[in-house]
């Protein structure tokens, strides 16, 4: 009688062990029950590699390594076999990311209005900045299609030219289109026209005549007899 209430009570007693404990082996840290599709969808992004540890205050190894469970041993296959998906995508779609932001800052620095688009007395487009706003509403994609206008010292200059270009946009589209008009600090980053005549005048001017010189050859041809 002694002995099965011995019994009993070691029996209770690794029952109650095996409640305290966290549930290992059949479920995991985060409470989901391994091997479950639900398991394997929360561990998808764990990183590959070995892991770094911390023994004695010390990072082991010293180099940056992931931290936290390893990957499963179907997620490692994965990892092997499509290597290096999906480094490979992340880093294409860096580099679309960086051409999409050149190609977006090209389209704004050719749909903007600068200083010698507009008339230096009355503040409107004159006959350049209509023609170049002419190729803006027919040329230009859609997704660019904005017009900025270079920005001053002078407010009243700016809110004069603002207003041009949208009374040139709605006369020009007879107010069927729309197009968003706003300032930008920027420079023109060619040269004006006279600028560059004078340059190109300048380098003919001193240019030299195309005269090749020569120099005759000293002394003479002697024939044996």
């Amino acid at each position: 009688m002694v002995r099965i209430s011995c019994l009993a009570l070691l029996l209770a007693g690794l029952s109650l062990t095996q409640s305290a404990s966290a549930g290992w082996p059949f479920f995991s840290e985060d409470g989901l029950r391994r091997g479950t599709p639900e398991y394997y969808a929360a561990r998808a992004a764990d990183p590959p590699g070995s892991r770094q540890e911390c023994y004695y205050g010390k990072p082991w190894p010293v180099s940056a390594r992931p931290v936290g469970p390893e990957q499963t041993f179907v997620h490692k296959y994965h990892t092997a076999h499509y290597w290096p998906h999906p480094y490979q995508c992340q880093d294409r779609q860096s580099v679309r990311s960086y051409m999409d932001m050149q190609v977006y800052n090209g389209w704004q620095t050719a749909t903007t209005f600068y200083d010698y688009h507009f008339d230096p007395q009355t503040n409107s487009l004159n006959s350049a900045g209509m023609n170049h706003l002419a190729w803006l509403v027919s040329h230009v994609p859609v997704q660019y299609r904005q017009a900025y206008v270079q920005a001053s010292f002078d407010t009243a200059s700016n809110s004069a030219r603002l207003l041009s270009v949208e009374k040139s946009i709605a006369n020009l589209t007879n107010g069927h289109e729309s197009i968003p008009v706003q300032q930008r600090v920027t420079n023109p980053l060619g040269r004006p026209a006279a600028e560059v005549q004078q340059i190109l005048t300048g380098a003919a001017e001193g240019a030299l005549p195309p005269v090749i010189q020569y120099e005759g050859a000293s002394g003479g041809f002697s024939t044996g007899g």
